[in-house]
């Protein structure tokens, strides 16, 4: 059996876009029997203060929940961790250096992809959290890429952060998906990275043929490759 390398995520932010990560490590991992499967550890760590909330200065700082749940993973055997969160990569530098621990990285992974599945591509649309778009996260990777980053306009991401909260952390996300469409219908955009990991489950309701990275599933790839690497 091909020894693999034990891969950590942390979760919880929220639940349901934990279970979406996991499911596609599973489906991409080319595997013939149980044990061909990644090793995993999740913490699905729910009492993780809201990343946005404390962004923009209104709660709790979730930086020691995330290095409680980095430790934990560590102590387990990982030999790297993600986070299943876009906003929680605002402290995943913080979290490397306090954990000495690799943190396999959603956002670099998903303008990688970009960059090989889509050469000729220049306008880029960033649906994500507020507290991701504040944070410039992804704008920052796609400029020094050579990519535009999209703006939204102010109704369109009050409409995601809808979409994202109301939507599917509250587990209505069916009943949200005619203003998600109607949100993607009204940019124009390259490309789209879906950069919550709320807005993947979304995307089966697009009736829109747009073409859109599936930033969840590009991390999912970068877990099986370093796992199995």
């Amino acid at each position: 059996m091909k020894k693999v390398k034990r891969v950590g995520i942390i979760g919880g932010m929220g639940s349901l876009a934990s279970v979406d990560l996991y499911a596609k490590v599973v489906a991409l991992t080319p595997a013939k029997k149980d044990q061909d499967h990644v090793l995993l550890t999740i913490d699905n760590n729910a009492a993780i203060p809201d990343r946005t909330e404390f962004i923009f200065g209104n709660g709790e700082n979730p930086l020691p929940y995330l290095i409680d749940s980095a430790n934990r993973l560590k102590n387990s055997g990982c030999k790297a961790i993600t986070l299943a969160c876009n906003t929680a990569h605002f402290f995943a530098d913080d979290i490397a250096k306090a954990c000495d621990v690799k943190i396999l990285n959603i956002i670099s992974l998903s303008v990688e992809a970009i960059k090989k599945n889509f050469p000729n591509a220049k306008n880029i649309a960033v649906i994500a959290t507020t507290g991701t778009k504040k944070t410039g996260l992804y704008d920052k990777v796609l400029k020094e890429n050579g990519f535009l980053s999209v703006e939204l306009g102010e109704q369109n991401q009050e409409d995601i952060m809808k979409c994202i909260y109301d939507g599917v952390k509250a587990g209505k996300t069916a009943e949200y998906a005619p203003l998600f469409n109607q949100v993607i219908d009204s940019i124009s955009a390259d490309v789209f990275i879906a950069a919550c990991t709320e807005i993947p489950i979304l995307l089966p309701y697009l009736k829109k043929d747009v073409k859109f990275i599936d930033a969840t599933e590009e991390l999912a790839k970068g877990i099986v490759e370093f796992a199995r690497a």
